[in-house]
């Protein structure tokens, strides 16, 4: 009973929220000029769905108390829904990568942090197991039949392959959530793509996902791909991951194609202006680093207190890659959307790669800053500016 009078008070708020948000708009008018009024109240019902009040939150006083895996539990429970995507547009199937099948060589690991000693400790422990990555393979309704085509490897010679990882603040999603998305990208580029569910957090905190993801780049290697031919990309937490993954790759001498990041959060230690100038805008509401149920502090170091040890372990680029040294970097697009509550940080993502890069050609590292959009406004698939930035980047994609 509780549990069904809980469901309803949150109905009740749930219609309270939009019908204040419809009636907002027709009296007010949009919130912003581009925002269309179905695109407002889906802004405000997911706002509602994840917002906790600030007196609401834990502290480190009471960080014993929290339960991370029945927290895991309930993200589950929550998670995001499967999208779809019409065959028109094109297709996808299931597979897996058996962990234990790909080589990895923990003695090319430059062992000088935190962030790769843990990463050969998961290695070490993969060994004898028999753990897969669940994953997806789409591709585009343009691709001519003959071979098959949800094999992981290449069709022919020099055959691009765009290896994406999904968003979700490293706690929600999967490559079915991200379907419509990732075949429409595919679709623009003419290219396939394989996206892998990836460990979540708490209950898999920092490198598990980092790890998951560096198999996959090294099972598409094994497959026949060359790293020139692999574009690495991903969106919201899977841009973080897409950039360490990078960032991991490239000091064991790989060099992939070139990274698409959409609306990637690069910083998980300093809160930005932006954070506050445009809370009213975006649906991203998480708590701050100081409250133990941070994304960031879930992520990385769940149940751990905040200290200054804790801040200098997560400033390091595996894993706030803001940080990294971005000389001779891939080509890179990076799109956001300007009511976003972290575009300070990914504005500061893209002068970095620049500033490594004083002789970059002008086309090289690009920074698409839409007006009026929010955070991976990429998935409000309705909007005429997410069909445009979809386009974009595959074209992007397909010009690699």
């Amino acid at each position: 009973m509780p549990e069904l009078l809980a469901q309803a008070a949150q109905t009740v708020g749930m219609m309270a929220v939009m019908a204040k948000s419809a009636l907002s708009y027709y009296i007010k008018g949009p919130r912003c000029a581009k925002w269309p009024l179905w695109f407002q109240l889906h802004r405000d019902a997911i706002h509602r769905a994840i917002y906790t009040k600030p007196h609401r939150q834990p502290t480190d006083d009471t960080i014993d108390d929290i339960d991370f895996d029945r927290m895991a539990a309930e993200n589950q429970k929550w998670d995001l829904p499967e999208s779809q995507l019409p065959e028109d547009i094109g297709k996808c199937r299931q597979t897996a990568i058996r962990v234990s099948h790909v080589e990895i060589d923990t003695a090319a690991f430059a062992c000088t942090g935190a962030a790769e000693q843990k990463l050969v400790a998961l290695t070490e422990a993969d060994r004898q197991g028999q753990r897969e990555i669940p994953a997806e393979v789409c591709v585009p309704a343009s691709l001519a039949a003959g071979q098959d085509r949800f094999a992981c490897r290449p069709l022919f010679r020099g055959e691009k392959i765009v290896l994406y990882l999904h968003g979700g603040a490293y706690k929600f999603g999967s490559a079915a959530s991200h379907r419509a998305l990732t075949g429409r990208i595919g679709s623009h580029a003419g290219r396939r793509s394989l996206t892998i569910d990836y460990r979540l957090s708490p209950r898999h905190p920092y490198p598990a996902q980092l790890h998951d993801a560096f198999i996959a780049f090294l099972f598409l290697l094994q497959s026949g791909f060359a790293s020139r031919d692999i574009v690495v990309a991903g969106d919201s937490a899977g841009g973080n991951l897409a950039l360490a993954l990078t960032v991991l790759v490239r000091q064991l001498g790989h060099r992939p194609a070139g990274l698409l990041l959409l609306s990637p959060w690069s910083d998980l230690t300093t809160e930005r202006p932006s954070l506050q100038r445009n809370a009213r805008f975006d649906f991203l509401c998480a708590p701050p680093l100081s409250s133990p149920l941070s994304p960031a502090r879930t992520f990385y170091a769940p149940g751990r207190r905040l200290s200054q040890e804790l801040l200098d372990e997560m400033a390091h680029p595996l894993v706030s890659p803001v940080n990294a040294d971005f000389a001779g970097f891939p080509p890179t697009l990076i799109q956001a959307g300007e009511k976003e509550v972290i575009v300070d940080e990914i504005s500061q993502l893209y002068e970095n790669i620049v500033a490594h890069n004083p002789g970059a050609h002008r086309g090289r590292y690009v920074y698409e800053c839409y007006p009026d959009m929010i955070h991976v406004f990429h998935q409000f698939l309705g909007l005429p500016d997410a069909q445009y930035a979809i386009a974009r980047a595959g074209e992007f994609v397909r010009n690699l």
